[in-house]
């Protein structure tokens, strides 16, 4: 857009549209990017969460071998419609929380420390209404390793939602929630924030342009992180989440369980969850960049445009 002289009006759409990386996500972009990553990645999270509850050792193979015994290949994909269901409200309440915190400039964009605690807030905010979405997902993917008698046999996720307050009472929709809020504020903090701040180095340091190649790495070395941080307590959140009623009702009862096979025992599962983290931390990012390049909003002096 130009003036009466010919010279451009600064902050215009005309210059919004030259310079995409300027742009800002919309709401949905997080959920939409986690959920199509999670269509693909399904399989290899149902093996790591049977790894994470198993009685005795197995590999990985070994572990999907008896998934396909048990259930079939259709087998992989027990609890997508939970998984589909926390991908769109707990991932994306975290994205659409750290972005609203950036993007009102509640954190300097130098300031690693306030980035921390702002991916902390934003996973704290996320986790409390994604959980009954986890817990169900969970219980979902393990169910098959009960005998016939003992399985919950829940048709989908708005059977479980209605069972498990009547079979259990409300509260055990947040069964394992202290965990999970904990692995989930961690996560995005050593994730989210994570990214934001070794894509900003990599932009200064490097000069890398706001592109596929900067989203790329930037990613890979954030799902190397945040996977070491956060699987200790994505295993005892498993083990919460799947236990019958009494069985691990503190931490402790949690971590001892956990400890069975010793000092491996907090990162058994962690080569399939590095597997699958690893790939779809790229894929989750790369896709949330792209929407946010090709579809984003644009900012006129702080003031967003559709």
């Amino acid at each position: 857009m130009f003036d009466d002289y010919g010279l451009r009006i600064p902050g215009s759409l005309d210059e919004c549209a030259e310079n995409p990386g300027d742009k800002v996500a919309r709401w949905w972009f997080g959920g939409i990017s986690c959920s199509a990553v999670s269509s693909v990645m399904a399989p290899i999270d149902i093996v790591k969460t049977h790894m994470q509850t198993q009685k005795r050792q197995r590999t990985i193979l070994g572990t999907a071998r008896k998934i396909i015994k048990r259930r079939g290949y259709i087998g992989f994909y027990d609890g997508f419609s939970a998984a589909v269901l926390q991908q769109m409200t707990s991932i994306n309440i975290r994205f659409s929380v750290y972005e609203a915190g950036r993007q009102n400039y509640i954190v300097n964009d130098d300031s690693y420390l306030g980035k921390l605690l702002l991916g902390l807030l934003a996973g704290a905010c996320g986790s409390i209404c994604g959980i009954p979405a986890d817990l169900i997902n969970v219980r979902m993917q393990t169910d098959m390793k009960h005998p016939e008698h003992a399985r919950r046999n829940y048709k989908h996720i708005f059977d479980a939602l209605i069972r498990i307050p009547r079979e259990e009472g409300i509260l055990a929709l947040y069964k394992g929630g202290s965990v999970a809020t904990l692995k989930a504020s961690l996560g995005t903090c050593s994730q989210i924030s994570s990214y934001d701040i070794i894509k900003t180095e990599m932009q200064h340091r490097l000069a890398m342009h706001d592109s596929v190649p900067l989203h790329f790495f930037s990613s890979f070395v954030t799902s190397i992180i945040s996977t070491t941080l956060t699987h200790p307590l994505d295993v005892m959140k498993t083990l919460m989440m799947t236990g019958r009623p009494g069985q691990f009702e503190t931490f402790s009862q949690a971590a001892k369980h956990m400890m069975r096979f010793g000092y491996i025992g907090p990162f058994r599962g962690l080569l399939p969850t590095m597997v699958r983290k690893g790939p779809a931390t790229v894929m989750v990012f790369v896709m949330y960049e792209q929407l946010r390049l090709h579809f984003g909003k644009c900012t006129l002096g702080g003031i967003k445009v559709n």
